[in-house]
């Protein structure tokens, strides 16, 4: 209960000032979405309230798919899913009675009951991957093998009405992207993922842009509050540089056709990442307004952090979003160098953007030193990778030189690793050795 009370004047005002009550207006008058998650590094606390965002790790009072937090120490081999004839615990069964408790008293310790000042947002996810529990019970609720939405939809509607003050929210991902067959309390919310809409700009012919918006109206026939999981990053690689605002300004556009009320980015996390800094800002006004001048945005960003090197960045990250857009590429969400510059990166002109930014980051000093010196160390792996697949030919003293910056990660906050795995840079710089 310490949490519980700690947070009623905290994590609730917080909330509520991202608009729960869907009532903010942006300029143009049109309503805001609920929720403007950024999972990213420079998506700081102390910038939350002025960028309008929202962050899974202070404003969620459980998150993704950590639901099997909840149970830790719970008794019973019940609360595990029933998967080909055999129990596992690579999975749970929604329909399991030790499970609900073990959830119930969970919520009642952590957060009670709430009130009308206080409410908490909970996530009711299976484990991430494509199992569904088959068991009797529930088989009865409706389950079929890779179709766990009955099961799941049948537990956290229990819970909602236990629990009316707070919000409940499932996904629509893997074993749940079947809609439900009943409409959900109104308190319970959906995550649909945009895994199937391509990452590119104009994305309206392809495959997954129908199967998308099929999913979308399948679920807002049964649900009320629908968020979108997307992402924004290369979770191969953090390092390189990835020009995906054009891509997700079409991305929101279609959100607010379709009324959507929340959308959630999913970028590198605590992870230093190429760009971030000016990317994680661009995209909080994009999330205020789709009709953003993207542009505009990104040339005002670099004047006010980077004023000796404003033109230079803008001048190269610009040509990175155009590149994308005239090509119409697909940005690879888990892509090798290989696949970046053929879909954008075009090495030459890389090369010698480094080279002139490291020249003149020299005429700088304090944060914007600070800055490029982070931007420069992320690049200098990127140089690396190019001389490793081939597509650059290879410098015996430029990669020296490369290793060398790149070694200095260690000095730079959050530049630990290069990928979503956690595959760590000092574990790079060996395999160069």
């Amino acid at each position: 209960m310490l949490r519980y009370i700690s947070k009623v004047l905290t994590v609730f005002a917080a909330s509520m000032a991202v608009s729960c009550s869907g009532t903010a207006k942006s300029g143009s008058g049109t309503p805001l979405p609920e929720y403007h998650g950024l999972y990213t590094p420079s998506n700081t606390k102390e910038l939350q309230e002025a960028l309008h965002t929202n962050h899974p790790d202070y404003d969620w009072g459980l998150w993704g798919h950590n639901l099997v937090k909840a149970i830790q120490g719970g008794n019973g081999e019940d609360m595990y899913a029933v998967i080909g004839g055999k129990r596992t615990k690579d999975q749970l069964c929604f329909s399991s009675p030790a499970l609900y408790q073990a959830v119930r008293s969970y919520i009642i310790d952590q957060f009670g009951y709430g009130d009308e000042n206080y409410s908490e947002r909970i996530t009711i996810m299976p484990m991430d991957n494509t199992l569904a529990c088959t068991c009797p019970r529930c088989r009865k609720l409706g389950n079929t093998e890779g179709n766990a939405t009955p099961a799941v939809t049948y537990f956290i509607t229990k819970l909602a009405r236990e629990f009316p003050r707070h919000q409940f929210f499932t996904s629509a991902y893997h074993s749940t992207m079947k809609a439900p067959s009943t409409i959900l309390p109104s308190n319970v919310g959906v995550f649909i993922s945009s895994f199937p809409l391509p990452v590119q700009v104009d994305f309206t012919k392809s495959k997954g842009y129908l199967s998308f918006v099929s999913t979308v109206q399948a679920w807002r026939r049964k649900c009320s509050r629908i968020y979108i999981w997307d992402y924004e990053r290369n979770f191969d690689d953090y390092l390189s540089p990835f020009p995906c605002l054009l891509a997700m300004q079409s991305r929101l556009r279609l959100y607010e056709r379709l009324g959507l009320r929340g959308v959630f980015f999913n970028g590198s996390g605590d992870d230093y990442s190429s760009f971030d800094d000016m990317q994680t800002q661009v995209l909080a006004q994009l999330m205020d307004n789709p009709e953003l001048d993207v542009r505009k945005a990104v040339s005002a960003y670099f004047k006010r952090y980077y004023p000796v090197t404003a033109s230079l960045l803008t001048s190269y990250y610009w040509g990175l979003e155009q590149r994308a857009k005239q090509s119409n590429c697909v940005l690879p969400l888990y892509g090798s160098m290989q696949e970046l510059c053929e879909a954008y990166l075009d090495p030459g002109v890389f090369v010698r953007f480094r080279k002139k930014l490291d020249q003149v980051s020299k005429q700088t000093e304090g944060d914007e030193r600070d800055r490029l010196n982070a931007l420069l160390t992320a690049l200098a792996y990127t140089q690396l990778e190019m001389y490793r697949c081939g597509l650059l030919t290879k410098d015996a003293d430029t990669a020296a030189e490369m290793l060398l910056i790149l070694k200095g990660h260690s000095e730079i906050k959050g530049m630990a690793n290069r990928d979503e795995v956690g595959h760590s840079i000092d574990e790079y710089l060996k395999a160069w050795k």
